[in-house]
């Protein structure tokens, strides 16, 4: 089952798992914790809009999609 998420005007796109946060947030090079200690994903970061789950750069589907699938 997908979970689809509001993006502006009635297009939807999936919420994003725990998972899928982890690896974008090691990766991204936008990336900007919000604290020091907390573990490097989405949910730390301060681009990262918690209740519409979703980067306020528009950059997590592109970042996620580029990451290496070897």
């Amino acid at each position: 089952m997908v979970i689809l998420a509001k993006k502006e005007q009635e297009e939807l796109l999936p919420v994003p798992s725990l998972m899928e946060m982890r690896h974008v947030g090691q990766t991204c090079s936008a990336y900007d914790a919000e604290d020091g200690d907390a573990e490097r994903s989405c949910e730390s970061c301060l681009h990262w809009q918690g209740e519409e789950e979703t980067c306020e750069l528009d950059i997590f589907w592109e970042q996620l999609t580029n990451l290496d699938q070897t």
